[in-house]
């Protein structure tokens, strides 16, 4: 009979060898999840006197993909953070921390190495020395701020049963962020942020069909938001290349409660900005690239094109 897919659960954990799994430590709500099992067959057509393309198939390397997303909670988004912006800082004796995430430019610049978990009524699954290529944000009028992110990884191990336990963290409504061009509270209609970084599974012969390593390059920013057009500020801003810092932010809570993220590019540029006239207000719509920069960076130095803060009772060495 069918498995009811609403009791798979989703887990992370960071890893002390890159590739060997370990039990999950946090447990991640999620919205969307599609593992991809990577097994890349290797075909025998050495010929045999008879028109035949194949003659037989056997196993290559392996590898895993992750695509998945959810809603944003204060806590288990650091996992995701770490993952393509590992340079991080903790500061704070007690909650609430706060979590500065930025480019690494130092040593091999690569983010930790993370093993995720999803426990579903077939089993428990582990995709161990996840890296996470693509990490991006979406808010908009309705709803809950979200976001969806893109893995890869070692072929899954099957484990035992976990117990799984949740966050107390509540999610965010997107009324509740605010926006910021050039240091200006600025309406936004809608918009995007995404934290991309090429992740490449280094393969050759030894002796295993795991990767040898899964290896992250440059990082980069870019996203779109859509404004009302009450001025002409931001489309001359895109016609003269200027460049604006941008500021995505919430907070919510008190106290040790107190919980939030802000997303800060101090330099952006515009490569989209034509205004829209479909409705009875003027829209424009500005895609925009983050440019690395000396701001930004966190304690490797350095330039990067954003600098992730989020804050929380997550005490120092739990994320990296």
């Amino acid at each position: 009979m069918p498995k009811p897919s609403h009791l798979s659960v989703l887990g992370v954990a960071k890893e002390v060898t890159a590739g060997t799994p370990v039990a999950a430590t946090k447990w991640v709500p999620y919205k969307t999840l599609t593992p991809k099992d990577d097994i890349n067959l290797i075909q025998d057509q050495g010929q045999r006197g008879a028109p035949v393309d194949v003659f037989g198939l056997y196993a290559g390397q392996k590898g895993a993909e992750l695509d998945l997303g959810g809603d944003v909670f204060a806590d288990t988004i650091g996992w995701l953070l770490v993952s393509v912006l590992p340079d991080l800082t903790t500061t704070g004796a007690s909650a609430p921390f706060s979590h500065a995430f930025s480019t690494l430019c130092t040593g091999d610049t690569q983010p930790p190495s993370q093993t995720w978990t999803i426990f579903d009524p077939l089993g428990t699954w582990q995709y161990p020395g996840m890296q996470f290529s693509e990490l991006g944000f979406k808010w908009n009028a309705d709803g809950l701020f979200e976001w969806s992110a893109k893995g890869t990884g070692w072929a899954y191990q099957t484990t035992t049963s976990p117990t799984p336990s949740f966050t107390s963290v509540p999610p965010v409504a997107n009324w509740n962020i605010v926006c910021q061009i050039a240091g200006t509270p600025t309406f936004v209609q809608d918009g995007e942020l995404t934290i991309k970084r090429n992740v490449t599974a280094i393969r050759g012969s030894a002796g295993t069909q795991n990767p040898y390593r899964i290896w992250t390059g440059d990082i980069s920013v870019e996203g779109k938001v859509t404004l009302v057009m009450e001025t002409t500020a931001q489309r001359t801003a895109f016609q003269a290349a200027t460049v604006q810092s941008l500021d995505v932010a919430y907070t919510q809570g008190a106290a040790a409660a107190q919980n939030g993220l802000q997303l800060h590019c101090s330099q952006v540029a515009y490569t989209e900005g034509t205004p829209s006239y479909g409705k009875e207000y003027i829209e424009l719509p500005v895609s925009f690239t983050a440019i690395g920069n000396t701001t930004d960076v966190g304690g490797s130095g350095g330039y990067s094109p954003i600098k992730a803060t989020l804050t929380n009772a997550i005490a120092s060495g739990t994320y990296k």
